[in-house]
């Protein structure tokens, strides 16, 4: 994880932001890339008809603005979704450490490549029309030994595959009666 690469060899500082708080602006100077402890971040993005795209939202356990060590400008606002903590590395530090460290560089591609993968994977899953259909097949892909372990809500789950919370819950509820999950604090079992 990206944050295991660094935390214990580079200085890092956390704070706290609030609902529409701005971590950066669209084209200020790169300082830091970021990692979310907890709550979410919207990346969004002015073009050039003046109006604001979302390009990505990253939740707790995921970084954001990686791309930004090989740029002088952020290319989007980084935007607290909710209450977040959020974890910053100095991106000049980043970058002589993983110069210095050749493991860690692959450690850091590797990591990258997963998150490039699973973001490909979840935008299959966006596109599937049925709601339970894409609730089964984001929790059989993320679901280790046929158990699913969160650390964010279900109403980030529910925006992280595009679905209403009421839907998500809805749906969670009849795959729990048709005997397809059980829903368990923290985890949900499939059932095979």
């Amino acid at each position: 994880m990206f944050i295991d690469i660094f935390n214990s060899n580079l200085k890092s500082d956390s704070e706290k932001f609030g609902k529409g708080d701005k971590i950066f602006t669209q084209g200020a100077t790169v300082e830091n890339v970021y990692f979310v402890t907890s709550g979410r971040v919207k990346l969004i993005r002015e073009n050039l008809e003046g109006n604001s795209l979302v390009i990505h939202v990253a939740y707790a356990g995921e970084s954001f603005a990686e791309a930004s060590l090989f740029s002088n400008q952020y290319h989007c606002h980084g935007v607290a979704d909710c209450a977040s903590e959020v974890v910053s590395f100095n991106k000049k530090q980043v970058l002589t450490f993983l110069q210095e460290n050749p493991a860690s560089m692959m450690a850091l591609i590797n990591a990258l490549a997963g998150q490039i993968r699973d973001l490909r994977l979840l935008s299959e899953i966006k596109s599937i029309y049925s709601a339970k259909d894409r609730i089964m097949a984001f929790l059989q892909s993320e679901a280790k030994e046929n158990m699913f372990y969160y650390t964010y809500s279900l109403t980030d789950l529910a925006h992280k595959i595009g679905l209403a919370q009421e839907t998500l819950y809805r749906k969670l509820a009849t795959l729990e009666t048709e005997n397809k999950i059980i829903k368990q604090d923290g985890c949900i079992k499939l059932i095979n």
